[in-house]
């Protein structure tokens, strides 16, 4: 594993305690890409293998750095043996740091704004075929000024050009694990998965007061992310963000890059899957055996055109925001909002109209079942 990992802080909880054979990366959920900041509540850690590990005073950037060990872990391995590798990159997280040449290739690509990125960003993808008249384009939160009005245009712009630098970066980093698959020849019969855990982020970091006034976004000591504005565009066409359960916290694209196992390349799916399914895809891929898991192995969908998916029901909770889908019904609790919204996602896939009055016995029935869930698992419901 060469990443983040976020899932327990203290040693026992780290990536070799929980089977991973190898590990570099931020056990933390987020940091500085160029030092560990020592002025903070709670100070990051970064760690190699077993022990903690410190970035160097100067020419360290933490993609690429998390890339450069993917590469040397999968150099090590010289078994003809299965391999997992999960490379869990950071960017574009906030705080919005990027390499200068980076950067440069984006400067001025964001000047129109954001109002005019999600529309161009929506014609495009009804145009590739991404989304269909059923993907309604959801209108811009009223509390969200107008580019046309928005103060600071040309700061506001130079934060959505850090973003994309910082996604780019990430894209060289993937680019080079691949050609380091191809060099080895194990690229054509390797699975890659290649997924984002949430959607656009709409936090501000302000209140961490950990940016220096006197840096241009982007460099080290610098720290402020893109907040609301520009993870609306970054959402098109849903609405809300990471942390809400509504789709443009939970919907993002998988892509699968098997040469010897797809049938029919290039094939937009749209079926819906959930992290849980990995390790279950994963396992039946590598003909692994596996005590019983919540997930279902997704490759009936990678290996032929002509595929069975069953109908399951998926839940979600996270920070107090809740959904259960069954089929095309979709029930969403937002815990500012703290009532249960019902959509049709057959017609309504951009969560716009709330049903859950009109078709009650839909709106209980899934509730119930999303508290048995939570039940089960022992979900804290305040």
């Amino acid at each position: 594993l060469s990443g983040k990992w976020h899932v327990g802080e203290r040693p026992q909880h780290w990536p070799r305690m929980r089977g991973f054979e190898r590990y570099f990366g931020l056990i933390s959920g987020a940091s500085s890409y160029y030092e560990i900041i020592e002025n903070q509540p709670r100070k990051r850690q970064m760690a190699l293998d077993d022990d903690p590990w410190s970035p160097p005073d100067s020419g360290f950037y933490m993609t690429d750095a998390f890339t450069d060990y993917a590469i040397e872990f999968l150099q090590s391995h010289t078994s003809n043996k299965p391999f997992l590798l999960y490379l869990a990159y950071t960017a574009p997280h906030w705080p919005l740091h990027a390499l200068p040449q980076d950067i440069a290739r984006y400067e001025n690509h964001y000047d129109d704004g954001w109002d005019a990125l999600r529309q161009e960003r929506y014609a495009r993808m009804q145009a590739l075929g991404v989304i269909d008249e059923n993907y309604a384009l959801t209108p811009r939160p009223s509390a969200l000024p107008a580019w046309q009005d928005q103060s600071d245009k040309e700061d506001w712009s130079l934060r959505m050009s850090v973003y994309a630098a910082m996604v780019d970066r990430m894209d060289q980093g993937i680019g080079r694990v691949i050609d380091q698959l191809r060099t080895m020849g194990t690229l054509d019969n390797t699975l890659v998965l290649f997924l984002s855990d949430n959607g656009g982020c709409a936090e501000s970091v302000n209140g961490r007061r950990l940016h220096d006034p006197n840096t241009t976004v982007g460099e080290r000591g610098s720290y402020l992310a893109y907040e609301e504005a520009w993870a609306n565009a970054s959402n098109t066409p849903f609405r809300l963000y990471k942390q809400w359960t509504h789709e443009g916290g939970i919907a993002t694209p998988l892509i699968a890059h098997w040469p010897l196992g797809i049938d029919g390349p290039g094939r937009i799916v749209d079926e819906p899957g959930h992290v849980v399914d990995l390790l279950a895809t994963i396992a039946d891929v590598s003909h692994a055996t596996l005590p019983q898991t919540d997930g279902t192995s997704l490759l009936p969908l990678l290996d032929t055109q002509q595929y069975n998916w069953p109908d399951r029901t998926l839940y979600w909770e996270h920070i107090g925001n809740r959904a259960i889908r069954q089929g095309d019904w979709k029930l969403v609790w937002d815990r500012n909002r703290a009532e249960w919204e019902l959509y049709n996602l057959a017609t309504d896939a951009t969560e716009i109209y709330d049903l859950a009055s009109e078709v009650p016995q839909i709106t209980s029935h899934l509730q119930r079942r999303w508290e048995v869930w939570a039940d089960s698992i022992g979900v804290r419901k305040n």
